[in-house]
């Protein structure tokens, strides 16, 4: 089963809309452009790791889906990692409860146990996503990983 998570924030979907195609490098990682429509692509960075994606959705305030279509995933201790993510989607669904609340439901279709990488990317999407994209949004203070 493909990793998932859920979180609610104090905002509405248009600022959660906008932090995630907006301000990637506010709350995950380096990331060489903004996206603004589908078909657009951009690439997130941190170390020697690079994620190339490209928008297969794009519903503004509500349903964007990031495809990764190039990586380099470079992490010590575990091999064989560098492109398992490469067709891997990564889904954002935004259901506003009201104007300061919206529950964002996240899914990487793909990212399953049997990955190399499983036992450090779940861990490392719950913190971007539960932690420091809710702080963004909320505070305007993430906590990415930028080197």
């Amino acid at each position: 089963m493909s990793y998932t998570t859920s979180v609610s924030i104090e905002a509405n979907s248009e600022a959660i809309f906008n932090a995630i195609t907006q301000s990637v490098q506010e709350w995950w990682g380096n990331t060489n452009s903004v996206v603004s429509k589908l078909d657009d692509e951009f690439t997130t960075s941190f170390d020697k790791t690079f994620w190339k994606f490209k928008i297969l959705e794009f519903k503004p305030n509500s349903r964007i889906v990031w495809q990764c279509i190039d990586a380099k995933h470079i992490h010590t201790g575990y091999d064989g990692i560098e492109m398992e993510w490469i067709g891997t989607n990564v889904e954002w669904n935004l259901e506003e409860k009201s104007q300061n609340e919206t529950i964002l439901n996240f899914a990487h279709n793909g990212l399953v146990p049997e990955l190399n990488c499983y036992e450090i990317c779940w861990p490392a999407w719950e913190r971007f996503v539960t932690q420091s994209l809710k702080s963004f949004v909320e505070t305007g203070k993430g906590m990415p990983h930028l080197s």
